[in-house]
């Protein structure tokens, strides 16, 4: 009997460099791959939570503290007559609780006017600067709205207008009652040539920016804070209502002055702008 010999098993060929590179190549591309796979697959459930999930939990736990404050404000309160006035002490100081940043009292601000010019001619218009400066230790807030930061344009008071009515008081009958006579008639022809000539008495209210309503203009002043606007006399003279400035009467040649107040405090006030209407 013949001796069969095992059949050798071939011998496995090494791959060639060149094909070794090409599966360097493949393997470096599947694992790029793979990342970018689960880059985007992170990348979406991280969008999922942040825009679906968590606004739907944040607004059911809203919504259960809305209940529970409406079910919590709705119940009954148990009170007798001796806590009546305790519960409206303690109401007003919740009130006063809810803005942290108070009003600008008289300390805190200052007011601060100037002109464009010291003169204007009649018909025409004047600017002025309206300055609102901080000076206090702490936030506040004022409005700074024409209708509460007010510029008022005054007449001067006359003071020699009582003693020359003194002195024509004591001349004689005759010539008192002349005399008396002609200036009635003169200052009634006056009136009839320009009805704006007496419209104004001494030491009167002649224009202010508060004639009109104006929107709040809620300031929040720190320190070394100030807000400046400007505000715009086209010397004519307003009244008890809003009227449009092209229908408002005209001023008189004279000599006027113009300041700045607070409504809510007419403690502050700025220095006074003398103006001459030529």
């Amino acid at each position: 009997m013949t001796s069969q010999q095992p059949k050798k098993r071939p011998t496995k060929r090494k791959p060639s460099k060149e094909m070794q590179r090409v599966y360097l190549r493949r393997r470096v591309i599947v694992g790029v791959v793979a990342l970018a796979l689960v880059a985007l697959i992170g990348f979406g459930v991280y969008a999922l939570v942040s825009k679906v999930i968590v606004p739907q939990v944040g607004h059911m736990v809203s919504s259960s503290s809305v209940a529970k404050a409406r079910k919590k404000a709705s119940a009954p309160k148990k009170s007798n007559g001796s806590d009546a006035g305790k519960s409206g002490t303690n109401n007003q100081g919740s009130k006063g609780n809810q803005s942290t940043v108070k009003k600008c009292g008289a300390k805190d601000v200052k007011l601060e006017l100037s002109s464009a010019s010291q003169s204007v001619a009649v018909g025409g218009s004047l600017d002025f600067q309206a300055t609102i400066r901080y000076q206090g230790t702490g936030s506040c807030l004022v409005d700074g709205s024409n209708a509460s930061r007010i510029l008022t344009i005054s007449s001067i008071p006359d003071s020699d207008s009582g003693s020359n009515q003194g002195s024509d008081s004591k001349q004689g009958s005759g010539s008192g009652a002349k005399s008396g006579s002609d200036a009635n008639a003169k200052s009634n022809s006056d009136a009839d040539d320009n009805p704006e000539s007496n419209a104004i008495s001494s030491g009167e209210t002649v224009w202010s920016s508060a004639a009109c309503p104006a929107d709040t203009r809620n300031l929040l002043l720190a320190k070394g804070d100030k807000d400046v606007q400007k505000i715009t006399w086209p010397a004519d003279r307003t009244g008890a209502t809003c009227v449009p400035d092209q229908q408002l009467p005209r001023v008189k040649r004279g000599t006027y002055m113009a300041q700045l107040s607070l409504k809510d405090h007419p403690s502050i006030k700025s220095e006074k702008v003398p103006v001459v209407v030529r």
